[in-house]
């Protein structure tokens, strides 16, 4: 045990958390009290706390991050389908999840793969190059198809960064003041596009919400899929590294994800009093859902918890795959030295997400 991860915070850039999920997930419920938190661990509690409306995704009383209060930052996270409990909730995912079944999963794998090829073509193939790509792709394929121009798909990728960052527990004044301005800047270019193809898709599932919610919620599918798609992009890459794999057949993914998924937990703020698998829970209690821990759990359904359950659930589970995919096809086509690119392999320090560094340390 002396080898486990720190704390449920530390194991996403562990080495190899699993054995220490597993006993968690055994567990069921967990009080961490150097962390104030309660763990969720089993598939039992992850599902009741996901599936309780007790549960939510902000703080009462603090919807939006203090820090972000006043900014157009702070609007737009407060407008996010992720991170809404209003009465708008279902009417935004209804809108969400229309927009997305209306863009065939083909055609992005396709626009993934054309732009990841011409990414990788002018180069050789490093780590840090990799690491680059899966910066770059999600953000520019999504970019790409709601109709910004080619010019324009890195500086959105830049952008969606600076959100992150921003948005991330640690930002500073300065990655916050950065931040404001790409979301500013975002939601400009949001509303000057043509509405034409996908975004034509878009307007329409939202014609009743308005162009506020329309655009925060752009700009919140754009935020989303830098860490969750640059966790696929790599995670696919490292699974390659170790053998030859159908990075096409989606029941591999499924497995493969449910042993070494990428995005680890998610939070939840309980409200009122309320008992969950067992558990009673306080008003003011703060329970890490541990998705990555109840994936592993032999009780469970067998099955990944990557993109969440229930309510908030992540609608674009599909979409983001459909870019890894282009991404490796991608990759075999230019043949890498894979055997090279296993032996650099590093994690970033994230919280929640395993996102692989191929590169001498963090990019960023």
């Amino acid at each position: 045990m002396n080898d486990w991860p720190e704390h449920a915070l530390a194991a996403a850039s562990h080495a190899d958390p699993y054995p220490y999920y597993r006993e968690l997930a055994r567990q069921g419920w967990i009080r961490d009290e150097r962390l104030g938190l309660w763990l969720a661990a089993s598939a039992a509690a992850a599902q009741a706390v996901l599936a309780s409306p007790a549960c939510r995704v902000r703080p009462p009383g603090e919807l939006v991050p203090a820090a972000l209060a006043g900014l157009r930052l702070g609007d737009t996270f407060g407008r996010w389908l992720r991170m809404s409990e209003s009465p708008w909730h279902q009417p935004l995912r209804a809108a969400v999840g229309a927009a997305f079944a209306a863009m065939p999963l083909a055609t992005v794998q396709a626009c993934a793969h054309q732009l990841a090829a011409a990414f990788l073509a002018d180069r050789a193939v490093t780590g840090k190059r990799l690491d680059a790509l899966a910066d770059y792709l999600p953000a520019a394929t999504l970019a790409a198809l709601l109709g910004w121009p080619e010019p324009a798909w890195g500086s959105v990728a830049a952008q969606v960064a600076a959100l992150a960052r921003a948005l991330a527990a640690d930002a500073d004044a300065g990655a916050r003041a950065s931040g404001e301005a790409a979301c500013r800047d975002l939601l400009a270019r949001l509303a000057s596009l043509p509405a034409s193809g996908w975004l034509a898709d878009w307007r329409q599932a939202f014609a009743e919400l308005g162009d506020a919610s329309l655009y925060a919620n752009l700009a919140g599918m754009l935020f989303q899929s830098c860490d969750a798609g640059a966790g696929l992009i790599s995670a696919g890459i490292a699974w390659r590294c170790g053998a030859p794999w159908d990075g096409n057949d989606d029941a591999e993914w499924s497995r493969r994800l449910q042993a070494d998924p990428v995005l680890h937990h998610t939070r939840r703020f309980v409200a009122e009093e309320v008992e969950l698998a067992g558990q009673r829970l306080l008003a003011g209690d703060v329970v890490l859902v541990l998705l990555a821990a109840a994936a592993q759990d032999p009780a469970g359904p067998g099955e990944a918890m990557d993109f969440g359950r229930g309510r908030h659930g992540c609608p674009g589970e599909r979409l983001a795959r459909a870019i890894a995919k282009g991404a490796l096809a991608a990759l075999e086509a230019v043949r890498p030295d894979w055997e090279a690119l296993a032996g650099s392999i590093r994690f970033r320090h994230l919280p929640n997400a395993r996102i692989r560094r191929f590169g001498a340390g963090e990019v960023r």
